[in-house]
């Protein structure tokens, strides 16, 4: 997709929803109650405060995903008092590290140095 404003970075398009919700996981947002099939929202606040609440698109295959994706990061990075694209690099960051191997297993092995 390519998209009509060139202020918005076409990376959004690389973040998935699980590397998403785990960067509001660890950065202190809590999930809520689905309201709207699709969007997950998060609040950083108890119930009833004046916290914004950030919408996690869940349907990866939607038409509005990119857009959706967007507005999420763009929300996040005016509660964090953030830029927009550091929102984003951090994303990503976290669905890399999240990325499982496709390759062998994922287990840690313990290796011992070589004695001679």
């Amino acid at each position: 997709m390519k998209f009509r404003n060139p202020w918005i970075d076409p990376r959004v398009e690389q973040v998935r929803s699980a590397a998403a919700q785990a960067y509001l996981r660890g950065h202190g947002w809590q999930p809520m109650p689905v309201e709207q099939a699709n969007l997950l929202p998060f609040s950083k606040a108890p119930a009833g405060d004046e916290s914004p609440i950030l919408h996690v698109p869940l349907l990866e295959q939607g038409r509005d995903y990119p857009q959706r994706v967007v507005e999420l990061i763009t929300d996040l990075a005016v509660a964090e008092g953030r830029y927009a694209v550091e929102v984003l690099n951090d994303i990503l960051q976290q669905g890399a590290a999240e990325a499982v191997p496709t390759n062998g297993s994922n287990v840690p092995v313990k290796t011992e140095p070589a004695t001679r």
